[in-house]
């Protein structure tokens, strides 16, 4: 079964790339974006600043995959590789978005494997995270949720 719950994740990457007629490595624009996260309650075994870096290609289909890296709320090294899709508002609202992407997450081991659902032992999950965020003349700012765990706030730009 957990197999199967990590290649869901696999499968939703694998067509964002593939959607439309572009290759999968062609590009519309990179954008890179960082920034820190709060968490919704404190817990002793939280370890900060929690630090966040991401490279981001995004299609002029509207579809993205990146690559993220940071130090989870435990000071564990991780990553979180994924592809997923930015659906803009229409008229006077066409700078904001929501963002949702689907991919796999690596760096939550012993003793805080149990962190996120369906790790495997070797800290491999499969995830999907949502978003909103505001961006103009290349310039961005995003409230990503971080499941029941946290809120992610980010700055980026274009490049």
């Amino acid at each position: 079964m957990k197999r199967i719950l990590f290649l869901i994740p696999l499968a939703i990457l694998s067509g964002s790339i593939l959607a439309g007629e572009e290759k999968w490595y062609e590009y519309d624009h990179l954008y890179f974006h960082a920034g820190t996260y709060v968490h919704y309650s404190s817990d002793k075994d939280h370890d900060g600043p929690n630090l966040f870096g991401a490279l981001e290609a995004h299609k002029s289909n509207d579809w993205l995959y990146g690559l993220a890296l940071f130090d989870n709320s435990f000071g564990q090294f991780s990553q979180y590789l994924y592809g997923g899709k930015s659906w803009y508002l229409p008229g006077d609202w066409r700078n904001f978005h929501f963002k949702l992407t689907a991919g796999v997450i690596h760096g939550y081991k012993e003793p805080w494997d149990d962190k996120i659902p369906f790790n495997s032992p070797s800290g491999w999950a499969p995830g999907v995270i949502p978003g909103f965020g505001y961006k103009k003349n290349g310039l961005g700012a995003d409230i990503i949720f971080l499941g029941n765990s946290a809120l992610l706030f980010t700055v980026g730009m274009d490049f």
